[in-house]
């Protein structure tokens, strides 16, 4: 039904040929936890400069079948970003085109849930090449994990003030912040964020 609706939407694009698949409905209980880093702190020009992604099954990480890439891009970098993620422009030079990691992000997504911390600045850096290479924005469900933890904070203290930034999660739900603003870092914090919350609801 959800997908059904996406597709009346003015200006839907739906994938087609070899990503056909990803419109299809999923039914099963993996979601994979994305994460980018990019050349300057916006997602209508920054560059995709890593990326990495974990797919969680139940209470599980399968940390073996990481993604973990890094792009060989000559974009000019925001001196701030740098200073967060230290992808320097020699720290690129042995990596993968913007391209082939859109390639490789697609067919380790598939049609799964996608998750993450303010999942909507990927999903936008993500959309933003998807569009030019194959003419198509990614059809996926998204799950942000902050809204989730808003949701069951405020279910039993509507009132409660909340430190929502990505350190104030971790440390409330006892989660280890790992090489913090690396992509795969982020992607094994924020999967365990996400356990840790969905363990809960149950």
């Amino acid at each position: 039904m959800r997908y059904w609706l996406r597709r009346q939407m003015p200006g839907f694009l739906p994938p087609e040929g070899r990503w056909r698949h990803l419109g299809e409905p999923y039914h099963g209980d993996e979601v994979v936890v994305l994460d980018c880093e990019t050349s300057v702190f916006d997602k209508r020009k920054g560059e995709l400069l890593s990326v990495a992604a974990v797919v969680v099954k139940g209470q599980e990480i399968l940390l073996s079948q990481a993604l973990d890439l890094t792009v060989n891009s000559n974009a000019k970098t925001d001196e701030n970003a740098v200073r967060v993620h230290y992808l320097r422009r020699e720290d690129r030079s042995a990596g993968v085109s913007a391209a082939e990691a859109v390639e490789k992000v697609l067919d380790f997504v598939g049609n799964r849930p996608i998750c993450g911390f303010y999942i909507e600045y990927d999903r936008a850096i993500l959309n933003r090449y998807i569009k030019r290479l194959y003419n198509f924005k990614l059809p996926n469900r998204f799950i942000e994990v902050s809204e989730i933890y808003v949701s069951q904070k405020r279910r039993y203290i509507p009132e409660v003030q909340l430190d929502l930034t990505f350190e104030g999660l971790a440390k409330d739900l006892q989660v280890p912040v790992i090489e913090r603003h690396t992509a795969i870092g982020d992607v094994i914090s924020t999967a365990l964020m996400y356990i840790k919350l969905t363990q809960f609801e149950r």
